[in-house]
């Protein structure tokens, strides 16, 4: 096939004869010229698809992750409501460790007791009866220790309670501040839903252009010709002038 470059077309006092013309001979594809290939418009349909699905699945990862944002703030923000100085134990778990240290100190004095009395029994040669001044202070000195220890192991409870409370109070801040995390997998989705949504409009400027070529070949060979004829109009429009002033002045 051969592409004309430049064509000059003159005048003959009848018509438009081309006179010169320049060019190439091509071998090449030329499907391009009669609008966008089969492969063009079969990639915009597979992009076109895929944007669709993409963007499905990312309304879906979206709203389950605004589900499990939602569970985690309602779980964490009364602890964080409530401040450092909170307890940290349940009622249930603190009655039961207190229970717990009441019954060990009270098993402890009633051993220390027996204990006590055992060795008292084998000074007074196992005669039990007999309960002397010193006896009685000994027995009195069991008792407030055993007061004391349980009062110790329950002003510890209380201790402990408060510093869980502390760590609970911390640990649902540090997780209340990334619970905005759960989003990362809905976010990654929008960036592969803009990436496809970008090609399929390259895929669709391409098709449009090359739709379009036809028209921006015809108005160029339209604006060559444009310009032949109107040279050739006004050249042959001298000559009609001449042509007249001559045929006046004769007459």
């Amino acid at each position: 096939m051969h592409i004309t470059t430049f064509s000059r077309f003159e005048w003959d006092g009848k018509r438009y004869v081309e006179v010169y013309s320049e060019g190439y001979a091509f071998n090449g594809l030329v499907d391009l010229c009669c609008g966008a290939s089969s492969q063009q418009t079969q990639t915009y349909n597979q992009q076109t698809q895929l944007s669709q699905q993409i963007m499905q699945q990312g309304q879906q990862v979206f709203g389950d992750s605004s589900k499990v944002f939602s569970d985690l703030v309602s779980s964490l923000a009364p602890t964080v409501s409530a401040g450092p100085n909170q307890e940290g134990f349940s009622a249930a778990e603190k009655s039961a460790l207190q229970s717990q240290a009441i019954t060990n100190a009270g098993v402890a004095y009633k051993n220390a007791k027996a204990a006590t009395g055992n060795a008292i029994a084998a000074q007074g040669g196992g005669n039990t009866g007999t309960v002397s001044g010193a006896n009685l202070g000994i027995e009195a000195k069991l008792a407030a220790s055993a007061s004391q220890n349980t009062a110790d192991q329950l002003n510890q409870i209380n201790l402990n309670d408060y510093q869980q409370g502390r760590e609970n109070y911390n640990n649902a801040v540090n997780d209340l501040a990334g619970t905005t995390n759960v989003f990362n997998p809905a976010t990654n989705v929008d960036n592969s839903a803009t990436g496809a949504l970008e090609g399929q409009a390259k895929t669709a400027n391409d098709i449009a252009s090359q739709n379009n070529s036809w028209v921006q070949a015809v108005s160029g060979a339209l604006g060559n010709l444009g310009g032949v004829a109107v040279d050739g109009f006004m050249n042959n429009l001298g000559r009609s002038s001449k042509s007249s002033t001559t045929s006046s002045a004769n007459g």
